[in-house]
């Protein structure tokens, strides 16, 4: 947890910061720039957050103090202040400090900024040394503080090479997306390092573990193939993000998955077995998210590249008929769509298009949380609602696509009923609806 240091003479102020910050950071105050100096004096904090305009010494002088000591000279300065306007900006830009924040402030956009900042500092490999020690920082990822894709790579693809016994687990973060659109790009960023955090409490120094881009992590986890170790492994990760999502107040469907494969059964070098993880993280993907799946390999595979067509059925054929729909992406869909449609049009099966839209009271204007809320809430209901045979894909952060494929007699209404039944049981006292539009496909 990084540490800052406030100084300010106001304990309007400074109780204000602690309701943003102390969630986040380790926070040490002073209330003067005497204070100040004799705290730099045992403790070097990760930054400090100075107020400019404070009685006996002024921030200027602090800043003095401070950039004329070796040991304190770099650290990060961001200035409060009560001053607008262009000279405050050139003074700050003068002095070098990171950013400079108006007083009075909302906590919460106090909050933002400093996240900001610290970000900043990262990605410019400000607190590389404590995250990597002696290693080279070439091979660091900035923002997470972990291996980079190409060192990651190298170092897994020389073990697998020699021979090694181990377990391949590729981890993605599901709808990232929407943390970006309905809480910022700094948003996002926090729960990509959230899970490399994680991840790290779950592995050792013999582990490698790199960041492959974007949401996407990549460990190996040498001599180790017992699978309910790795499952508890796995799950303890997914189980902590979890936990970190709500404590960042991170609403919506937001979670990690993982793609699980062994070395060698799953794949002799690095690139075969990267993808056996790749299509068990896809598998997972497809089937409801936040979990974990390892990778099973072809019946073909122990034949000689020869399956009967009974194999390859019980192989292809889900299992799980029961409820929930197929969830697709809005371009798979259409495929899907395109091919039910032509069925019907041949006479071979009925079929339903339903449109879902969610409709916020009339007068009442929703959070983009609230919405993320809310269509997540829709997918649960077309899980819990729907056959398998059926297919949905989301068309934007407010409708849903439904193909209810048929054979015999129809009765919709029932259907249309239970879904919204079930959305609005799940939604008591929420004010964004549903409404379902249907469309009869016929020949």
């Amino acid at each position: 947890m990084k540490h800052i240091l406030i100084v300010d003479d106001d304990r309007i102020n400074i109780d204000c910061a602690k309701i943003a910050l102390g969630d986040l950071y380790k926070l040490s105050t002073c209330n003067s720039g005497p204070n100040a100096m004799k705290f730099l004096e045992t403790t070097i904090p990760d930054l400090i957050l100075l107020d400019i305009n404070m009685p006996f010494m002024d921030g200027f002088e602090v800043i003095r103090r401070i950039q004329a000591d070796e040991r304190t000279k770099d650290i990060p300065l961001v200035i409060l202040t009560a001053e607008i306007g262009e000279e405050i900006q050139r003074k700050c830009k003068e002095i070098g400090a990171l950013d400079y924040i108006i007083k009075p402030f909302v906590p919460s956009d106090l909050q933002i900024r400093m996240e900001q900042v610290f970000l900043k500092l990262e990605r410019a490999g400000h607190f590389a040394n404590e995250s990597v020690g002696a290693r080279d920082y070439s091979q660091i990822d900035p923002l997470t503080g972990v291996m980079n894709a190409q060192s990651g790579w190298a170092l897994i693809d020389s073990k697998v090479n020699a021979g090694s016994v181990g377990t391949l687990i590729l981890f993605g973060v599901d709808n990232l997306k929407a943390v970006n659109n309905n809480f910022g790009m700094t948003a996002g960023d926090n729960v990509i390092k959230a899970l490399a955090d994680v991840i790290k409490l779950y592995t050792d120094s013999e582990d490698v573990l790199c960041r492959i881009g974007g949401d996407t992590f990549l460990v190996y986890v040498n001599t180790v193939k017992d699978k309910d170790a790795i499952g508890r492994k796995v799950k303890g990760i997914i189980q902590e993000m979890h936990n970190k999502l709500a404590e960042y107040r991170i609403e919506g469907n937001t979670s990690v998955s993982a793609g699980i494969a062994m070395a060698p059964e799953d794949g002799d070098n690095l690139p075969l077995l990267y993808n056996a993880a790749d299509k068990a993280l896809y598998h997972v993907k497809q089937n409801g998210k936040n979990s974990y799946h390892f990778f099973s390999a072809q019946a073909a595979t122990d034949k000689g590249g020869i399956a009967s067509l009974d194999e390859l059925y019980d192989k292809l054929r889900r299992t799980d008929v029961e409820t929930g729909a197929y969830v697709l992406d809005y371009y798979a869909f259409q495929y899907v769509f395109n091919y039910l449609c032509r069925q019907a049009e041949r006479g071979e099966i009925k079929l339903e298009a339903l449109l879902l839209n969610l409709l916020p009271e009339e007068g009442y204007l929703p959070s983009a949380a609230e919405m993320e809320q809310a269509i997540g809430v829709l997918d649960q209901t077309l899980f819990s609602t729907l056959r398998r045979s059926d297919v949905s894909a989301r068309y934007s952060n407010r409708q849903m696509l439904v193909a209810l494929p048929y054979n015999g007699d129809v009765q919709i209404q029932p259907v249309v009923d239970r879904i919204v039944g079930d959305y609005e049981g799940r939604m008591i006292g929420g004010k964004i609806h549903l409404q379902i539009y249907v469309k009869d496909i016929r020949g």
